[in-house]
């Protein structure tokens, strides 16, 4: 599922209140929306993320507000599955909460990877920039020495 704008995000959104409606009066289809609800959240993720590091379409106030609110329906969606879950089956719920909190922590651990190559990536740029300011500094400075020995010396 790829999201490329907040109004995608909202008319998944729908269709997502649309399925857990049926599983509501029907309680069937619980894996497919589960699905759909895990699918939708990592596509919001991967949407929320791009567009805040972009500089090229950055997210303005209105589309951070919307996405507020849709995280909060998602969070919302996910707690009306937990309930039908509850009621329908108790086993599939706690197998559901395991892979949740795994899926989670596994998503810290990939923030928290992203966050330390950032830092290295930064720390590496930032010992280039100081050995090429170093070798151009060396270079001008032995230019200089070299011109005047030969001045004096000529």
């Amino acid at each position: 599922m790829i999201i490329e704008s907040v109004a995608a995000a909202s008319a998944i959104l729908t269709s997502l209140n649309g399925l857990i409606k049926q599983a509501n009066e029907t309680g069937s289809g619980m894996q497919q929306l589960m699905g759909t609800i895990s699918d939708f959240g990592e596509a919001l993720n991967t949407f929320e993320v791009e567009r805040k590091s972009s500089t090229f379409k950055p997210l303005s106030q209105s589309e951070i507000l919307k996405l507020t609110r849709i995280k909060k329906s998602y969070e919302r969606y996910w707690k009306d599955v937990h309930d039908i879950l509850l009621v329908a089956d108790p086993d599939t719920l706690e197998a559901f909460k395991k892979a949740k909190a795994e899926q989670e922590a596994a998503r810290q651990q990939h923030l928290r990877l992203i966050a330390k190559r950032k830092k290295e990536r930064d720390a590496l740029l930032h010992q280039v920039l100081v050995g090429g300011v170093t070798l151009l500094i060396g270079g001008l400075i032995a230019a200089a020495v070299l011109t005047i020995v030969i001045k004096t010396f000529s």
